[in-house]
């Protein structure tokens, strides 16, 4: 398998693993969350790194998933005490988080390759780099696989948890009175999205990654009608802009994941504006008619 294929697929695989669990935050209006979490786990991977005396430990992916964690149970405890109001909460730990994880690259971690660009925007090319082979075939790359462990991972929990989070998610006192234990629902959906921003955070950074898991599902919102049609536009669009990101940067030199996003952002507003303008004709028509 070539370099290039190799990419593709994992751009893909990436693409569609981080756009599924991002359409119920979408719905949820939890989509910064995502940005949150990313930043927070830079300090989580650092801190374990110190501890264990590498960067290259399995080890690394419980401290960054502990750490984007944190901003889940530190945000809600400071909502809980009533002091802070809207989205501040979030504001208030991730920046705090990061902050010591940059501090700690600069410092203690100066002459590792652990560069501060690569946290915030990925490599797909050096994700891809270390191919899969089984019985002398290339399979791809190994980082490709454990997208679509956590792919299949996604699929399981909104299968089996898909009723009783849609109707948390559209109506949650209701969904309270029906038995359904909706805090520790929401926990599970987090810590489901924290395995995603882990798996992901060496492709795509902790800026683009909000990019490849919101925006696909934001752009399925202006045209979907059911929640089904939600999930299956939102993987349509990741699945499009992840095969024309790849091969644009390819043909152009530019960098994977970067190219990837600012693609998803052009279909954005191209559907906004097929839609924005469908409603301003259907506006027109109503007035002529009245």
């Amino acid at each position: 398998m070539s370099f290039a294929i190799a990419v593709f697929l994992l751009a893909r695989v990436t693409a569609v693993t981080s756009a599924l669990p991002g359409t119920f935050l979408v719905l949820r209006r939890q989509s910064m969350l995502v940005d949150a979490m990313s930043h927070a786990a830079l300090p989580g991977i650092v801190l374990a790194a110190l501890v264990l005396g590498s960067i290259n430990s399995p080890w690394l992916i419980v401290g960054a998933g502990a750490a984007a964690m944190l901003v889940v149970f530190g945000a809600q405890w400071l909502r809980s005490t009533g002091l802070i109001t809207g989205d501040a909460d979030q504001a208030l730990v991730f920046p705090a988080l990061f902050s010591v994880g940059i501090i700690l690259i600069s410092t203690r971690f100066a002459q590792v390759h652990l560069h501060e660009d690569a946290v915030l925007v990925g490599d797909l090319n050096f994700a891809a780099f270390h191919p899969l082979i089984l019985f002398g075939r290339d399979f791809g790359p190994q980082y490709m696989w454990l997208m679509l462990g956590v792919l299949a991972l996604n699929a399981l929990f909104l299968a089996i948890f898909y009723r009783p989070l849609t109707l948390s998610t559209f109506d949650e006192a209701y969904a309270r009175s029906r038995g359904i234990a909706t805090g520790a629902l929401n926990y599970a959906l987090m810590a489901l999205v924290a395995i995603n921003v882990v798996a992901a955070f060496n492709a795509a950074g902790a800026v683009l990654l909000v990019a490849l898991m919101i925006v696909p599902p934001a752009t399925a919102l202006l045209i979907a009608r059911t929640v089904p049609q939600l999930i299956a536009y939102a993987l349509g669009f990741a699945t499009l802009a992840a095969g024309v990101g790849f091969w644009l940067a390819y043909a152009t030199d530019a960098a994977t994941s970067a190219t990837m996003a600012a693609v998803e952002g052009v279909m954005f507003l191209l559907v906004w504006g097929v839609v924005a303008a469908r409603k301003t004709a259907r506006a027109r028509k109503l007035e002529v008619v009245g």
